[in-house]
């Protein structure tokens, strides 16, 4: 599964000297994946740190954030020699692990050479960010384009390309765009759509992604507790719950504004929710 953000990774491990990566982007979009996997394939040797998966690593900061140490405690804790001039160093969910975020900025500065990235989906909640010592991107669900390459049809994806505007070419686009409307670009989903095993048909695959969709949904409500106290959690549910009624309310751009009216009771306005 191809991403166009791929390209901006690459052209960062082309320069002479960089800041670390700092990867933004909601739960599920395929950080970790694009990250690890498709930049990855560019090195000859990737260390990934998952601080969210093993709390533990955040003892590799403990002590110092020197890069120096901390690229020692990491080849004692994980037994390897990390190659300072050729690996791809990963801090997976580094929203978990504030000491983490801090060492950037001191990478950024002593280690311009290596080729460090991090990623998080919690980036906005960070107690302190290192401003102008990280270049930050984000990561969105699949775009259209990205969606044609996953249905691994190149001659659609040469004609989206070219702006080919035959008959033959619009209307295989088109129909490929309403699967699109319907699977969404959440990777996970847009993988059960083309490669469910066997020759599923086609209530099967719609099934399966549906299957997918109420996953994620479910996952993204059981984080709104996680920050939170139970009150504003449920306040944010019922926002979240009420965004695709409103937008299924206007078909043009006559309204470009949540409206906070009636979704929770006696709170109308945006301040009362901040």
């Amino acid at each position: 599964m191809e991403r166009l953000l791929l390209k901006q990774l690459l052209d960062w491990k082309n320069r002479d000297k960089r800041k670390p990566i700092l990867l933004d982007g909601a739960r599920q979009t395929g950080k970790s994946y694009l990250l690890e996997k498709l930049f990855g394939a560019h090195f000859i040797q990737v260390v990934r740190l998952d601080f969210l998966e093993q709390p533990h690593l955040a003892d590799l900061f403990a002590d110092s954030l020197r890069p120096d140490d901390i690229l020692a405690n990491i080849e004692l804790s994980l037994d390897l020699a990390i190659d300072r001039k050729k690996a791809l160093i990963i801090f997976d969910e580094v929203g978990e692990c504030q000491a983490a975020v801090n060492s950037l900025k001191f990478f950024a500065e002593q280690k311009p050479d290596m080729f460090i990235c991090a990623s998080g989906s919690n980036i906005g909640l960070l107690a302190s960010f290192p401003v102008g010592k990280v270049e930050l991107l984000e990561l969105y669900p699949l775009t259209f384009e990205e969606f044609l390459w996953a249905a691994q049809q190149p001659l659609l994806v040469k004609a989206f390309e070219e702006l080919n505007l035959s008959k033959i070419a619009h209307e295989k686009l088109f129909s490929l765009l309403i699967d699109y409307y319907f699977v969404g670009g959440m990777p996970e989903a847009v993988d059960a759509w083309f490669n469910s095993p066997g020759d599923p048909s086609i209530i099967e695959r719609t099934g399966r992604v549906s299957n997918v969709h109420g996953g994620l949904i479910a996952g993204y409500e059981r984080d709104f507790g996680k920050y939170p106290n139970k009150i504003s959690a449920q306040q944010i549910n019922a926002v979240f719950r009420n965004i695709p009624k409103q937008l299924a309310q206007h078909i043009d751009d006559s309204v470009k504004r949540f409206k906070f009216k009636d979704v929770i009771k006696n709170v109308s306005r945006y301040q009362q929710l901040a």
